[in-house]
């Protein structure tokens, strides 16, 4: 072969190499663009306690106009009563009781028989289930609370801090981020208990297994009053989104980590410490204003966010997904665990 064939041929080697590696950058930039944004709002310790859930004292604005212009789910279960168990569900897709996390913040304390403090394992093969997702292509940030039982490995987040922001993340890349607030959680019934309240004491129902006094009446109302302030700072991250420019591209999940703070409800695996409020908004406003009252439990939430990125159920989660293209049928059950001291 001359030398001037020889050129011709690398010349045109090169070509369909740019070529390639063009349409290759070009298909993933058209992949990011088709992949939704997913934002989870995540508070602390509240029952169904909101004006769209039907509650008659509830001031909860932007939630309920949240729940009109998406999916309000009425039957959300955690795992567990307490947080650390439930988030060690959210974070897997498994069962917390089954890889040694159910008993609250094992790291922290020692346990019965004079066992020492120690991390959850989880079995080899299981991912936090953001891993999955920026192995797909997507931007992850926490802001701010893990608690998972476990160190979470550095390949789950991009950034987990109370700076971590969707706003942080490359330009034009996809973002999953996860917003926890912490103003409903029952620490904040006696650190807020002299601030005014939203909702008077007598305003309030006492539940029957409660006496009506006035201690109880005024915890209930301080709980109330604390889920209204949660509302609105779940009101300024939406406004943060639409300034954006994002609410058209992004599905929008809000839901509580376990149920109530009072007591037969945090730590107990009755209705009132496992059922949660649960609402998911879509971009394109798809059954806006509906309500879903199929069972759902914590366990379903990441493989749903998963399929909701286009992404398969890993085979070792014990969790199905709701929503999205490898939504399975509803299921019968939920299930649920407490230790005798971990919650």
């Amino acid at each position: 072969m001359n030398t001037f064939f020889i050129k011709i041929y690398i010349a045109a080697a090169f070509s369909w190499l740019f070529f390639s590696c063009e349409q290759s950058e070009k298909d993933n930039r058209e992949q990011k663009t088709n992949q939704p944004n997913i934002l989870i709002i995540s508070c602390e310790d509240i029952s169904p306690l909101l004006g769209c859930y039907g509650d008659p004292v509830a001031h909860t604005p932007n939630l309920d106009q949240l729940a009109s212009e998406g999916i309000m789910y009425t039957n959300v279960y955690s795992v567990s009563g307490v947080c650390a168990p439930s988030r060690a569900a959210l974070i897997t897709g498994l069962y917390s009781a089954t890889f040694g996390a159910n008993d609250m913040r094992t790291n922290r304390k020692t346990l019965p028989d004079g066992i020492p403090p120690h991390e959850a394992v989880p079995p080899a093969e299981v991912k936090c289930y953001p891993e999955l997702m920026r192995v797909a292509g997507y931007y992850t940030a926490n802001n701010e609370k893990e608690d998972y039982q476990f160190n979470a490995p550095v390949t789950v987040w991009d950034e987990s801090s109370k700076k971590a922001d969707w706003r942080n993340r490359p330009a034009g890349q996809p973002f999953h981020a996860i917003f926890n607030i912490m103003t409903s959680h029952e620490s904040q019934i006696w650190v807020m208990q002299n601030d005014p309240v939203v909702i008077r004491p007598d305003e309030v129902s006492v539940p029957p297994y409660y006496p009506d006094t006035k201690a109880v009446r005024d915890d209930i109302a301080r709980v109330y009053s604390n889920i209204t302030v949660m509302d609105k700072e779940v009101g300024e991250i939406l406004a943060r989104l639409e300034e954006d420019g994002l609410k058209d591209s992004t599905i929008v999940i809000f839901y509580a980590d376990h149920g109530g703070p009072l007591p037969r409800q945090k730590r107990e695996i009755y209705d009132s410490g496992l059922k949660v409020p649960m609402i998911i908004r879509y971009p394109d406003g798809r059954k806006a204003g509906t309500v879903d009252d199929q069972l759902i439990s914590f366990v379903d939430i990441p493989a749903t966010i998963l399929s909701l990125a286009g992404i398969e159920t890993p085979d070792y989660m014990h969790g199905q997904a709701f929503a999205g293209p490898y939504k399975s049928e509803p299921r019968a059950y939920i299930f649920a665990a407490r230790d005798k001291k971990g919650c």
